[in-house]
Formats: C-alpha cells, sequence, structure tokens
C-alpha cells in the first residue's frame, strides 16, 4: 500500500521546508541591529502555550476525494504543544514534546499506549510534518496522533480523517 519511496519524499519535503525557513530568515533582514531597548536589554522570555493542545491535518481535508493518479499529500499541525525529533536517549520522555505518527486505516489509539513501530503506523520521529502517499481506488481513514519520545500517545492529541481515491476524477 505504501510507496517505496516515501522516505525520500518525505525527507524532501523536511529539505524544502527547512530552506523556505532560511529564505524567510535572509528575507527579514538581518544585519547588527539592536535589540529592543538597547544593547543591555533582557531577551525576551519564551511565551508558554496557552489553550488545550490538539493535533489536526493541515492537509488533506476531511471527506474529501482525490485522484488516484495524484500522490495523496499529507501536512499536520499541532496547537500548544511542541514537536521535536526524538532524542538519541528516549528513556527520559520531555513533558509538553513530542513527534507525529500517521495511521492508515485505523483509528486513534487510547491515552497511554506505545504507537506500534510497524504496519499500519508511519513514524514521524525525526520531527518532520508530512509525507505524500500513493494509493489505490477506495476510501481511507488516518489518523494523525502525537507520541512521547517513547512513542506513548497522549491524551486528546489524535484527529482522524476519511479520503476517498477514485481514478479519473
Amino acid at each position: 500500500m505504501f510507496e517505496e519511496g516515501s522516505m525520500l519524499k518525505r525527507n524532501g519535503i523536511t529539505a524544502l521546508v527547512a530552506l523556505l525557513t532560511i529564505s524567510a530568515m535572509a528575507c527579514g533582514g538581518g544585519g547588527d541591529a539592536e535589540p529592543a531597548g538597547g544593547a543591555d536589554a533582557e531577551p525576551a522570555a519564551a511565551e508558554e502555550p496557552t489553550g488545550t493542545p490538539r493535533v489536526f491535518f493541515v492537509a488533506p481535508r476531511n471527506e474529501t476525494d482525490h485522484p488516484t493518479e495524484l500522490p495523496l499529500g499529507f501536512t499536520f499541525g499541532s496547537e500548544n504543544f511542541a514537536i521535536s525529533p526524538v532524542p538519541d536517549d528516549p528513556s527520559n520522555p520531555r513533558g509538553g514534546m513530542g513527534h507525529y505518527h500517521l495511521g492508515v486505516n485505523t483509528e486513534c489509539l487510547p491515552a497511554g499506549e506505545i504507537i506500534p513501530a510497524a504496519d499500519p503506523w508511519v513514524h514521524f520521529g525525526d520531527g518532520s510534518d508530512g509525507m505524500e502517499m500513493t494509493l489505490e481506488d477506495g476510501e481511507y481513514t488516518f489518523s494523525v496522533q502525537i507520541g512521547d519520545d517513547e512513542h506513548r500517545t497522549i491524551e486528546g492529541l489524535c484527529e482522524t480523517i476519511t479520503v476517498r481515491m477514485e481514478s479519473g476524477i
């Protein structure tokens, strides 16, 4: 069901995002601008997330039709929760931080369960937020679920959608 080159496509998306980020930073000016408040000003504290954490599909949208002739692109998003690559030593999970997992033809797993490192789940332990997949005709259920550094599910951080793949549309 999964296209052999999907890992390459996912890495290509990551490279594109990195390139766009670098471009955006370059367009922002730069130089030796002095921080607001003068050279001796304290750096601004990072804002703590407010609100309930959530995960969602940016693309595709729920209940959409997609032609089988084109790869189906997935992009995931989150609010009030940090997405990060899994560290080298994941035995001490970091709070408020995790990574995406995509389930194909499966529903969300219960909170606290380890997401299997096998079909039907695709892991994004590198911190990336999407991929492309080529699929045959049919109706598919996709679940995006955030797992912590140990791939353990977190309460409320899963969304499920349905997409219909069809030839010739």
